[in-house]
Order: structure tokens, then sequence, then C-alpha cells
């Protein structure tokens, strides 16, 4: 029975390049609204072929195994209206439990698309997969902007990776690109810096913590950073090589940290929706307790997961899985090419 549904799972996932190839365009945005693409990584666990003695294995027994997870790439493409805010109601967003939103209804993500992919080279290199979201991503935003009228808002984390390929896939000369850090991991760094110099949970770090993220909100990335050194001459050499990492992560994203004007211009800033991918495409199916995947068949799932969670195009897949199978079982012309074309999904 289980052999029986991975050939059928590995079966439905074979149509999904081909799918995504000849499916039907996303609409083109509408007049003054963002198309927005991200993109993540999240670690999926695959058995390997040759697990290590047990003993061997002793000494990692505090934490995954070397190894034993493969990233498997995420990406999202939407298209979403303006929302302006300022810094302070981001702020106090971020700090209060339950704020009062006195705001506009944040606007929702409409023609929400993914795509994952866990492909690898024969070096186990994982730019096959980078290059099939990334290559995905930019078709996507193609056909939302066909003629260059919509700003691009790229929102990722710091990770080169992700640059590297977005940059590649949707190159600056030919796409109105803007690129966002995303937030979240900003006030993660900035919570690692404050506890260099402040207990756990402490008042101090609280107030410390709220001034720089509104500094950071305002555009002065920088000028946090000028504290933080100034603050640290005196920190103990372990701790200063902590705090020389995260200046250097400020510094080399800062043209990516202009949020006073991508929060006037309505820019999202925050990659909340690759988040939530990640955790839906991979987490939620690939991580239940004891799993373990080939890469082959975790490939196939998270491609699968892509389509039936991207806006209303499971339907539509799954009766081109269909006409491709009969194609491939019934290649001849036959008496009966009427009734099977007639087989049509609800």
């Amino acid at each position: 029975m289980v052999h029986s549904l991975e050939r059928i799972h590995h079966g439905w996932a074979s149509d999904v390049a081909s799918f995504w190839d000849a499916a039907l365009p996303p609409p083109a945005a509408p007049a003054g609204a963002l198309v927005i693409c991200s993109a993540e990584g999240k670690g999926a666990p695959i058995r390997g072929t040759e697990p290590a003695p047990v003993v061997e294995r002793m000494h990692t027994s505090g934490g995954p195994q070397p190894g034993r997870k493969k990233i498997a790439w995420v990406g999202s493409v939407y298209t979403v209206a303006p929302f302006v805010r300022t810094p302070e109601e981001v702020c106090k967003s971020l700090f209060e439990a339950s704020p009062a939103d006195t705001s506009p209804e944040r606007p929702k993500p409409q023609d929400k698309r993914l795509r994952a992919s866990l492909l690898r080279d024969a070096l186990a290199r994982t730019q096959p997969a980078l290059d099939e979201v990334f290559g995905w991503m930019a078709q996507e935003a193609q056909s939302r902007t066909p003629e260059g009228r919509h700003p691009i808002v790229m929102v990722m984390d710091g990770q080169e990776t992700l640059w590297d390929a977005g940059l590649k896939h949707l190159p600056e000369e030919r796409f109105e690109v803007i690129e966002v850090l995303d937030l979240l991991h900003v006030t993660s760094y900035l919570w690692e810096a404050v506890h260099l110099f402040y207990p756990v949970a402490s008042r101090g770090a609280l107030i410390w913590m709220k001034t720089a993220v509104r500094r950071v909100l305002q555009g002065k990335a920088l000028t946090v950073v000028e504290e933080l050194r100034e603050r640290g001459r005196d920190l103990p050499h372990p701790r200063l090589k902590t705090l020389e990492r995260i200046c250097g992560y400020f510094e080399k994203n800062n043209h990516r940290m202009a949020y006073d004007e991508y929060l006037a211009a309505g820019y999202p800033i925050a990659s909340g929706v690759i988040e939530g991918a990640c955790r839906c495409v991979v987490h939620d199916r690939l991580e239940h307790s004891g799993m373990h995947w080939v890469l082959t068949g975790a490939h196939a799932m998270v491609s699968l997961r892509s389509v039936y969670l991207s806006d209303a195009l499971w339907s539509a897949f799954a009766q081109f899985h269909i006409e491709h199978e009969l194609r491939r079982l019934y290649p001849r012309v036959a008496a009966n090419d009427d009734l099977l074309a007639s087989l049509q999904v609800a």
C-alpha cells in the first residue's frame, strides 16, 4: 500500500514543472498595486544513505545529526495594495501585546503563488533548486507587471545566497527592484546585541531595544551601529567579536534598511508570507515525529504542496495531470477518444 501511494505521489509530482510552464499566467497587477517577491530556505529531514555507527554519533546527541536536514528553497509571489504606516505605528505594534489598532485594515495578498524545490546537482549543491525557484519568480513577476509599471519589492533575510539568486533572475537593469531586509531578522540581531550589555528580560534591555528599533525604522540603522560600537569598547573579547559580527550585518545590509522610505511608500517590511509558506509547505508536512525522507520523495512532496497552497491552482493542475496521463496511456487515436476527452475534474 505504501509503495503504491509513493508511486502515485511521484507520478503526480512529475507533471509539476511542465504545469508551471503551461499554467495560465497570473493577472496583471492593478494600478497602484505592488508585486512582492520573497524566498527563504527551510530544512527538510532527509534520510542518509549510510548512517554513521552509533558510537560515532554520540558526540552530537545534544542536537540534530550533521547533514540530517537538506535545505528546501521556497519562493512566493503575490500582489498587494500599498499600506502606508509610520515608524511609531510599527514600533507600537511590535512592543504591545494587544495594541489598539486605529489604522485602516491591512490589505490582503492577492493571487498568491508558491514554488518550492529540493533539486540538487551531481555535487549535491543547491543551485538547481535556487534557479528553479527564482527563475519561476521572475516569470511570475514579469506576468504581473508586463510593462514594468509596478515596483517589485523583494523582501528576504540577510542571506547573500538568496540576494545573489534574486538579482541574477530579476536584474535591476530589467526590473525596478526594491530590496527590503526583513525587519524581524533585524530585531533578532538587535536582541542579541542588547543582551551583550543587559541581562535577558531586564527593564534596561527593553528600554534600549525600543529606542534602537525606533531608530532603525526611522532609517537610522548606522546611528545604532555607532552607538553599539561606542558602548562596546570595554567589552571582553568574545563579546566584542559578537558585537562586530552584528554591526557588520547592519553595515552590509544598510542599503536594504531604508524603512522610513518603505513605510511611506506602503511597502511590506517583514516576510511573514514566506515564513508561513515555509511552515505550510515544508514543516507541517515533512517534519512530523519520526519522519525521514529520501531527497526525491521530499522534492516531489514540496512541489505538490506548493501547487496545492497556491491560490486556485490545484483544480487546474489535477486536470492537467489527468490529460497528460490520458495521452501517455492512450497515445493512439481510438473510437472512444471523445469519451476520454469528456473526463473532467469537477
